[in-house]
C-alpha cells in the first residue's frame, strides 16, 4: 500500500505541469490567432510543427532516461526541468515587436522550446507511475489521484487567466504566475516520491538501433500498437473540445468574455469527475468504461449541436456533459500504459521500457493534439466562408467530427481485453 502522503507528492508533479500545459492547451491556439494575429494555417502549422519536433525528441528523451535509470531516477528529471519550462512559457506569451514572417518564426520556435523543455520533465514523471508499484490496482488509484492533481493544476491555470482577461496583456502576466506556482509542486514530487520498482537491465543502443528498437517493441506487442491508436483519437477528440472552448463561446455562442470562465470546466470536471471514472472502472472494466465515455461524448455534442442556440445555460450545462465524457477518456488510456508496460517488461526476453512506452504514449497524444488545430481551423473557415480574420464560423462541427472518429475507432479496434478477475489486459499478437 503506498501512502496517502506519497501519492499526493506524485499527483503534486501533474499538478505543476497542468498549470502550463492548460496554458497550451486552452490559450496558446486562441493567442496566437486573436492576440497576434497569425493567419489561421500559420497558428495552426505552428501546433503541428510543435508536435513534429516532439516525435523526434519525445522518445529520445525516454531512450535516455530508461538507459540512465539506475543513476538518475525518474523524479529527479522533474525537478530539474522546472525552471526551463516556466522561462519558456513566459517567452511562447509574448507580443514581440514583430511582423509577418518574423512574427511566425519567433512563435514557431518559443512553442518548440516550450514543448521540448515541458517533455523533459513529463516524461519521467509519467514513469513514475510504473516505478512506485507493479500493483495495477495502486496504478489505478495513482492515476486517478494524479488526474485530480492535473485537474486542480488546470483549474488554477484558467482562474488566473480569466481573473488577468482585463489587463493590457492577460496571457503574459498569467504565464508568468502560472510558471513560478509550478515550481514547488515539481520540488515535493521529487522530495516525497519513492522510486520501488527497480528498472530491468535497459539496452544501450545506438540512435539507429534505438530507432529500430521502438519499431520491434510496437511490433511485437498487438496492446501497445491499439494503446497507441487509442491515445493518437482519444488525444484528438480531448484536445479539439478544450480548445474549441474559446472559440465556441466567442464564435457559436456570441458571448466571449464567459468562454474565460468557461475554459475552467476541463479541470473542474477532470477534479470531480476522476474519482467516479476511477470506481466505474473498478466495477466494469477499462475498456467498457472508457468505450462508454467515448460514446457518451458523441451524444453529448451532438445535442449540444441541436440545442446551443436557444439558451446559453443549457449549452453549457451540454457542453460540461461532454467534457466531463473526455476525463473519462483520459483517466482510462493513462491507465492502460502501465499494464502495457508490464506486460512488455515481464515477457520473456524484456528489458526495461518504461519511459520508451510513455515516450511513445505522449508521442501518440500529441499526435492527436496536432491534428486539433486542424479540426479547429478547418471548421472555422469553412463554416465562415474562408474568412481569414475569424468574422465568422463555427467550431462545433470540428468538435462532432473528431468524436465520431474517436468513436468509431475505440468501438472497432479496443485496445484492451478484460481479464477474469476484472483488471484489463493487452490484447495478445
Amino acid at each position: 500500500m503506498i501512502r496517502r502522503r506519497e501519492r499526493l507528492s506524485y499527483a503534486s508533479g501533474d499538478l505543476g505541469f497542468n498549470l502550463v500545459w492548460q496554458s497550451i492547451e486552452l490559450y496558446l491556439l486562441f493567442f496566437y490567432i486573436q492576440i497576434l494575429h497569425l493567419p489561421l494555417g500559420v497558428a495552426a502549422g505552428i501546433f503541428l510543427i510543435g508536435a513534429a519536433i516532439d516525435w523526434l525528441f519525445d522518445p529520445v528523451i525516454g531512450a535516455v532516461a530508461d538507459r540512465n535509470a539506475d543513476r538518475y531516477p525518474m523524479r529527479l528529471w522533474v525537478f530539474l526541468s522546472g525552471p526551463l519550462i516556466a522561462v519558456a512559457l513566459w517567452l511562447a506569451f509574448r507580443s514581440p515587436p514583430l511582423e509577418g514572417m518574423d512574427l511566425a518564426i519567433y512563435a514557431t520556435v518559443t512553442h518548440v522550446g516550450l514543448r521540448f523543455a515541458y517533455g523533459c520533465g513529463n516524461i519521467p514523471y509519467a514513469v513514475l507511475t510504473a516505478r512506485i508499484t507493479d500493483d495495477p490496482s495502486e496504478q489505478l488509484k495513482l492515476t486517478g489521484l494524479r488526474m485530480q492533481g492535473a485537474a486542480l493544476g488546470g483549474l488554477t491555470a484558467a482562474t488566473i487567466y480569466a481573473l488577468v482577461s482585463g489587463g493590457d496583456t492577460p496571457f503574459l502576466v498569467g504565464a508568468l504566475i502560472l510558471g513560478v506556482l509550478a515550481q514547488p509542486c515539481f520540488l515535493i514530487t521529487w522530495l516525497g516520491v519513492r522510486e520501488r520498482v527497480p528498472p530491468p537491465p535497459s539496452s544501450s543502443l545506438r540512435a539507429a538501433q534505438e530507432i529500430v528498437h521502438y519499431f520491434r517493441l510496437v511490433g511485437k506487442s498487438s496492446g501497445l500498437r491499439r494503446l497507441l491508436v487509442t491515445i493518437i483519437v482519444a488525444g484528438l477528440s480531448t484536445t479539439v473540445t478544450a480548445k474549441a472552448i474559446l472559440f465556441l463561446f466567442d464564435r457559436d455562442l456570441q458571448n466571449p468574455q464567459w468562454g474565460y470562465w468557461a475554459a475552467l470546466m476541463p479541470s473542474a470536471a477532470l477534479l470531480i469527475t476522476t474519482p467516479l471514472w476511477v470506481a466505474l472502472s473498478s466495477r466494469i472494466g477499462l475498456v467498457t468504461t472508457l468505450i462508454s465515455a467515448v460514446l457518451l461524448h458523441v451524444a453529448a455534442l451532438v445535442t449540444l449541436w441541436i440545442f446551443y442556440a436557444q439558451n446559453l445555460a443549457v449549452a453549457t450545462v451540454i457542453l460540461a456533459i461532454a467534457i466531463s465524457a473526455t476525463c473519462g477518456m483520459s483517466v482510462m488510456f493513462w491507465t492502460m500504459v502501465p499494464i502495457t508496460i508490464r506486460n512488455l517488461e515481464t515477457a520473456p526476453g524484456g528489458t526495461g521500457c518504461a519511459a520508451r512506452v510513455y515516450a511513445m504514449s505522449n508521442v501518440a497524444r500529441k499526435l492527436g493534439q496536432a491534428l486539433a488545430p486542424q479540426f479547429i481551423a478547418l471548421s472555422l473557415a469553412l463554416t465562415g466562408g474562408g474568412d481569414a480574420t475569424l468574422k465568422g464560423g463555427a467550431v462545433l462541427p470540428g468538435m462532432i467530427l473528431a468524436s465520431l472518429i474517436c468513436g468509431v475507432t475505440v468501438v472497432f479496434y479496443r485496445p484492451l481485453r478484460r481479464a477474469g478477475n476484472g483488471l484489463p489486459r493487452p490484447m495478445q499478437s
